[in-house]
């Protein structure tokens, strides 16, 4: 698809530059849930510029331009992109994003792929030091990016529900406002029976409405011929009825003109006495139009009617009091009550108490706003707890006024979202912290800490002969070498693959030396040959750069070790 038609993809969905929303967030959450990076986005790549709709761990910017962008690599491909390390990538190494800044040194992105094809933006992770995704982890990114477009879509979709909606209404008032506009302007003719000689007078605008000329004469069977067999005869029992005891008529009927054209008319009769006559004396007008309105009135809201039963958003109208005054069957379904549990209780009333007070100052800020977005939890009627992502809007011009509430059941996300930060919390391998651990230590350390940093030697060549079952034997039996001398505030992170980190917070400076002697005396008890480096933070120093430390010296002592080998 060319840039033109994915720009207009972007139109359609109507996203970029909208308020943050819950369900967005939620779905970053959970990737960073999963792989333990800091840094999350869901990024719309308009013309010039990338546009964030999440963002979790990058501060307040919102936008960057799009010409330094790693997204706009990422929606060239239809696979997830994944950069190891910014720094030997020779697209990004003087990249402000890799050289300032937060200093990005991993990325990860899944483009985001409409229904039509355009792909219009990326989910994705970013850390600031390097890393590999495992294969589940890249599986799950590519999972949830289709998530985010079939939310985007869902979005648009409802978004496209509300206007409709709102269209409706504001077709009723209009109606509402022309039929009001018809009565006062329109033109009503006159017309008047003298019961003693039949004799029939029109005015001049009552010939007009029967499409005759000025000097058009009628008479009473004439009169009567303009309209169907059928309608005559309803004319003619009002009449009758007028005469013999004087009571009024008014009915409506269709007719045909003279000129040809089918209308209606509004038709009302009484009895008078006229110059001490006994006349039938009435008025005719063409309500043709008005006819119209109101046929397109009823279709309006049989429209109305079926875009409420059959959408499949939650939809529910309440007062500003919170009182519910209507709730379409998704929503009933979604909370599993009967419509005459709910209708004319407050909403306040199916969540949990604690939860009560911010229903309270959602119902003050859109009194105030007119319209409000978050997430609401619902009590169902099992006991469960429903979490419902909504845009709300007031309004005002009803009297009384009435919120008109859209929103989605995003409770399997929201307990997707738990489960994965469950799950992430720990290697599942070796039951060790993963990377995530290291992103806490910033609030952990608030002193010196230090870290040794393993690498097993010729790992690969272990699961390349012995098998990958081998492999993970191996590491986990390392892990539990690694945890033998450990004390309290000393723990062992798996950075990934067959790296790990011994991480000391307490007593630093006096414990790394008798750890770096024991595991260089024992290693022989390791279940593989290992790499050492050992780091001790010093003031003001990051995270990331105490490891650097340590990699370093795991490095050089790798670096003596073959040179020696080759010595021999």
């Amino acid at each position: 698809m060319d840039e033109a038609s994915r720009l207009l993809e972007i139109d359609r969905l109507g996203v970029l530059d909208t308020p943050p929303e819950p369900v967005f967030d939620a779905i970053v959450a959970a990737a960073l849930a999963a792989t333990g990076m800091p840094i999350g986005l869901i990024s719309i790549v308009a013309a010039q510029r990338q546009w964030f709709k999440s963002n979790i761990g990058l501060g307040d910017i919102t936008e960057t331009p799009r010409s330094i962008s790693f997204c706009s690599h990422a929606i060239e491909q239809d696979e997830l992109l994944e950069i190891p390390d910014a720094r030997q990538d020779p697209r990004f190494a003087s990249s402000p994003l890799v050289t300032a800044g937060h200093r990005v040194r991993h990325y990860a992105g899944i483009a985001l792929t409409t229904a039509h094809g355009a792909r219009i933006g990326t989910l994705c992770l970013l850390d600031t030091l390097p890393g590999v995704l495992s294969p589940s982890q890249r599986e799950l990114m590519v999972h949830l990016g289709r998530v985010t477009t079939q939310v985007l879509e869902q979005r648009s979709a409802l978004l496209r529900q509300v206007d409709q909606a709102q269209a409706l209404h504001r077709d009723l008032k209009r109606s509402e406002d022309f039929l009001q506009r018809t009565n006062t302007a329109a033109k009503v003719g006159g017309w008047e029976l003298d019961l003693g000689t039949d004799e029939v007078r029109w005015t001049r605008e009552t010939k007009q409405i029967h499409g005759v000329r000025s000097s058009y004469q009628p008479t009473l069977e004439s009169a009567l011929s303009f309209y169907r067999q059928d309608s005559r005869s309803i004319i003619q029992t009002a009449v009758q009825r007028c005469v013999e005891d004087g009571t009024p008529w008014e009915v409506q009927l269709p007719m045909r003109t003279a000129d040809g054209r089918s209308i209606w008319t509004r038709v009302v009769g009484n009895r008078q006495q006229v110059e001490g006559h006994p006349r039938l004396v009435g008025a005719i007008q063409d309500v043709t139009e008005e006819r119209a309105a109101l046929d397109a009135l009823e279709a309006s809201e049989v429209r109305y009617r079926r875009l409420f039963h059959y959408s499949l958003g939650l939809i529910c109208t309440h007062t500003l009091d919170g009182t519910l005054t209507s709730v379409n069957p998704a929503a009933l379904q979604s909370l599993g009550y009967e419509e005459r549990q709910i209708i004319g209780r407050s909403l306040c009333e199916y969540m949990p108490p604690e939860r009560r007070d911010v229903f309270n100052a959602y119902l003050k800020r859109i009194e105030a706003n007119h319209t409000d977005t978050g997430v609401i939890e619902l009590i169902a009627a099992d006991g469960t707890l429903r979490y419902w992502s909504y845009n709300n809007v007031l309004d005002s011009e009803g009297q009384p006024p009435f919120v008109l509430g859209h929103a989605q059941d995003v409770t399997a996300l929201r307990l997707q979202e738990q489960r994965l930060r469950e799950l992430s919390l720990k290697d599942p391998l070796t039951q060790c912290h993963n990377r995530r651990y290291l992103h806490r230590l910033d609030e952990m350390t608030a002193g010196t800490w230090a870290c040794l940093v393993f690498d097993l030697d010729d790992f690969k060549r272990i699961n390349d002969a012995q098998g990958h079952r081998r492999g993970d034997v191996i590491l986990v039996d390392f892990a539990a070498f690694l945890r033998t001398p450990l004390g309290a505030g000393e723990t062992v992170v798996r950075l990934g693959g067959d790296e790990f980190l011994v991480v000391l917070t307490a007593s630093a400076s006096a414990r790394l030396p008798l750890l770096e002697g024991w595991y260089a005396a024992n290693a022989a008890q390791s279940p593989t040959a290992f790499s050492m480096g050992a780091a001790l933070s010093a003031p003001g120093e990051s995270v990331a750069d105490t490891i650097h430390h340590a990699d370093s010296q795991l490095y050089d002592a790798r670096a003596r070790v073959r040179t020696e080998r080759r010595d021999e």
